[in-house]
């Protein structure tokens, strides 16, 4: 769904402009920066590597994290990576939606084992 999704709610913006609704421009607006801000800050793929975490995002956006400026905080609802630069504001590591519970063990050996910061 993390994939499929932001390019969805283009597909309904469009739908809704073209249908000429009253208040259409209104919605298409809000679905497209909706869309804008889940491509560009939702990643719906992570893969751990020795010298970072790589990030994709919806629309083709690739991100790499160093390991060196990354630390990992895993809580009891997830992953998330938190670049050196923004402490406050990471990266949900995810495969999918939602969290699911027996990945964890898996997530914290991969990171362990690879070397990062874990917190």
């Amino acid at each position: 769904m993390l994939r499929w999704f932001p390019k969805a709610m283009l597909a309904l913006a469009l739908l809704i402009l073209v249908a000429g609704w009253p208040r259409s421009i209104q919605w298409a607006v809000l679905l497209t920066v909706g869309a804008y801000i889940y491509g560009r800050w939702l990643p719906w793929r992570f893969d751990v590597l020795d010298d970072g975490i790589a990030l994709t995002f919806a629309f083709g956006r690739h991100l790499f994290l160093p390991k060196r400026s990354t630390t990992v905080r895993l809580e009891y609802v997830g992953a998330v990576a938190l670049p050196e630069n923004r402490r406050r504001f990471g990266y949900p590591l995810t495969n999918g939606l939602g969290f699911e519970p027996q990945r964890e063990k898996g997530l914290r050996l991969a990171l362990v084992l690879h070397g990062y910061t874990i917190t």
